[in-house]
């Protein structure tokens, strides 16, 4: 059998680990770090580790059950080791934590301090307006029992303490809220022992009638603040084209303002990935490549690493917005840059020569002669000016994981969009998601969804698998899916069967990794999908840029796009604009300020109206947000699939490139009566039969007498 190790915590806690810890009369921590080997594993195998200097290998010892172990009595800290079977070195694969050892990736052994109690929370239970949170508070070894009177729970907002219980004997708690309103909902525990030895603070978060039940169900929609909408949601000027890099006057107020409106639950938005809020320099700096001169109005350079930009409204303008999101039931990730730093940010000033960045020798700008992206992107920097962090350095490490949980504690967000995440070792976003899962309990506590930006095809697919996985990213964007979207729709290009074929191929690589792929048709790095239509996507971003197209073919090919990610399984992502079909070429004309809706021509006007009804069809629909997904028909020109929750109201999705009548096969999908959600035409599904469909156009059945029929704002 193969072996596998894992590195185990272990807990004797009253019932709470296997036999053999004793019987203490009150439940208490016991952090005795803990190699194993499953049974079977044979062979010599031993572990060697940084906690005594890379000695003498130490062996496994074997027990009755036919495990192997190595208890390791450490001091807080964190330690590297190796995993030495036969002689050969490797790391402990079922750990997925790592550090460094010189150039060497190792696994890690995180101790955590043993001298206070701790709270643990076992259960977040949401019913209706109640929220229940349960778990034990464990004694240190040496200490006092739990002091019930000092258990509270803070309730984010209102400072409220709930009615409670917690019994001294089993160190059990439970606290129960009720009468909560629509939202976040997230709970501070807090207790001492009887000595006064207070334990560190858990947070248990729970949602009330949230937009999303889960993130495999939501909406993302996806905004560049200084770009969107003003203070009160004033609508902003265009920039000139030599002010295309400049600030626009976007701000976080503006955003809010457009939460109160009920401008995304109109569009059956869940969640907002907000633009980075990082102090940003004022200085106007050269573009990379171009040499044209541009503003840190996006927040990628981030000067301060916990400061939230003055120009976009400071903290309390971020925890304003962050609140009326959260009363809609709309959740907040934020962009997280952690591969680098601006090159005045206090960090880098202090630690530049103490190995945190890749400097010295070896600093070269990505792209460069002799700096190339496949050798170099781990170690290169973005340009002259933002320097890169070395995450082999493991105090650079730690200083921006704490960066990420600082984000999360102090502004109560949901998670996190993590920037450049290939051009930083894979242990450095295992490190932060295992940083969210010690801070915050409750069923998707905290989200963390990879910017692994890549080619289309089978390389582009297996690049975002090999950041996948059940101990580290909750999701990625599907870059090749939507290069094939822009190809097949934008285009006209290639099969409508090749897009079955890469979703088949994509769910094949990311079974099992519980991960959410995120479906878009552009975002802010590349060109906007109906200047692609156009063939202008490639213009000049400052002084060429795309004229808003006035061709109803273009917009009916950003229509299925739309149409197609908003039906298909996974997260879709609307990127600000594309909800009007905003023109534009690449970065920074893909950043054009959001359109005053009083200036918008009819072509974008239905795009809108189309997104907003399929927006609140995804909502209402349990095949649309969580069913399976089964093809109909994949020709060159014809597409159609069936999503199916089980619940006998599927609904049928059908595309054509051509005028057609596409097929329906027998047994393909339930026969009856269907609407068309966006029509309102009825269409009879019949055994044999097909469904008619114009050129460039697609169809969203429900069955007639669907509660999902008319979906509506």
């Amino acid at each position: 059998m193969r072996t596998t190790f894992f590195l185990h915590a272990w807990m004797c806690a009253l019932g709470l680990a296997s036999a053999g810890c004793g019987g203490p009369e009150i439940p208490r921590r016991d952090c005795a770090t803990v190699i194993w080997a499953e049974p079977g594993a044979g062979g010599d195998i031993r572990v060697e580790g940084s906690w005594d200097d890379w000695a003498e290998p130490k062996p496994l010892e074997p027990r009755d059950d036919g495990w192997f172990l190595l208890p390791l009595n450490l001091s807080p800290g964190e330690y590297g080791y190796r995993v030495v079977r036969d002689g050969e070195r490797s790391l402990d694969r079922l750990n997925p934590l790592t550090t460094w050892k010189g150039e060497e990736e190792v696994s890690l052994a995180i101790v955590e301090s043993c001298g206070a109690p701790e709270i643990r929370v076992d259960a977040v239970e949401v019913s209706g307006d109640e929220v229940t949170v349960s778990g034990v508070f464990l004694a240190a070894p040496e200490g006092s029992a739990l002091d019930p009177a000092s258990l509270r729970a803070e309730h984010r907002g209102g400072g409220e303490v709930l009615p409670w219980s917690a019994q001294a004997s089993d160190g059990r708690f439970t606290f129960v809220a009720r009468g909560l309103g629509r939202g976040k909902h997230t709970f501070t525990l807090r207790g001492a022992d009887e000595s006064g030895a207070e334990a560190s603070p858990r947070m248990a978060v729970a949602w009330v009638d949230p937009a999303q039940a889960s993130w495999h169900e939501g909406l993302l929609y996806h905004l560049m603040i200084d770009r969107f909408r003003g203070d009160g949601g004033a609508p902003l000027a265009p920039l000139p084209p030599d002010k295309s890099g400049s600030r626009a006057g976007g701000t976080l107020d503006g955003v809010r303002a457009e939460i109160e409106r009920g401008t995304f639950d109109e569009l059956g938005v869940t969640a907002l990935w907000i633009s980075p809020v990082y102090t940003n320099p004022i200085e106007v700096r050269e573009g990379r490549g171009d040499g044209r001169p541009y503003e840190g109005y996006h927040g990628y350079w981030p000067l301060e690493s916990r400061g939230v930009e003055p120009r976009l409204g400071g903290e309390d303008a971020l925890r304003a917005m962050v609140d009326e999101a959260h009363r809609h039931g709309i959740r907040v990730i934020f962009d997280l840059v952690p591969n680098h730093v601006y090159e005045r940010n206090e960090r880098y000033l202090a630690r530049r020569n103490e190995g945190w960045f890749n400097d010295g020798l070896d600093k070269c700008v990505c792209g460069s002669p002799g700096c190339g992206w496949g050798e170099k992107l781990s170690t290169c920097w973005f340009t002259s000016y933002m320097p890169d962090v070395r995450f082999e350095h493991p105090d650079a490490m730690r200083a921006q994981v704490d960066d990420a949980v600082h984000w999360m504690k102090e502004f109560d967000a949901d998670g996190v969009r993590i920037d450049a995440v290939p051009m930083m070792p894979r242990g450095a976003t295992r490190r932060i998601t295992h940083a969210f899962g010690r801070l915050a309990a409750g069923k998707d506590a905290l989200f963390s969804i990879g910017e692994v930006f890549t080619g289309p095809g089978a390389a582009g697919i297996e690049s975002i698998r090999y950041f996948l996985g059940p101990h580290t990213l909750s999701g990625a964007f599907d870059f090749p899916l939507m290069w094939k979207l822009r190809e097949v729709f934008g285009h006209g290009g290639g099969s409508l069967s090749e897009l079955e074929d890469v979703l088949v191929s994509t769910d094949a690589a990311v079974e099992g990794a519980g991960a959410v792929l995120g479906r878009m048709i552009d975002n802010h790095d590349t060109s906007r999908f109906v200047s692609e239509v156009t063939g202008d996507g490639a213009n000049d971003p400052w002084y060429d840029k795309p004229a808003q197209p006035t061709d109803p073919t273009v917009y009916a090919r950003a229509k299925m796009a739309l149409a197609f990610i908003l039906t298909l399984h996974g997260l879709p992502v609307l990127y600000y604009g594309d909800e009007v079909a905003l023109a534009g070429a690449g970065d920074p004309d893909s950043r054009r300020v959001m359109p005053d809706p009083a200036a918008l021509g009819p072509l974008q006007i239905e795009v809108r109206d189309l997104v907003r009804r399929l927006g609140h069809l995804r909502r209402c629909s349990p095949a649309l947000r969580a069913g399976r997904r089964r093809p109909i028909v994949a020709t060159r020109d014809e597409y159609a699939y069936l999503r199916d929750a089980g619940d006998d109201d599927p609904v049928l999705v059908f595309f054509a490139r051509k005028t057609a009548l596409v097929p329906v096969p027998t047994g393909a999908a339930p026969l009856g009566s269907y609407v068309d959600v966006l029509s309102g035409e009825t269409i009879e599904i019949e055994a044999g039969g097909a469904v008619p469909l114009e050129a460039l156009s697609f169809r969203v059945l429900v069955r007639a007498g669907s509660p999902c029929m008319n979906p509506s704002p």
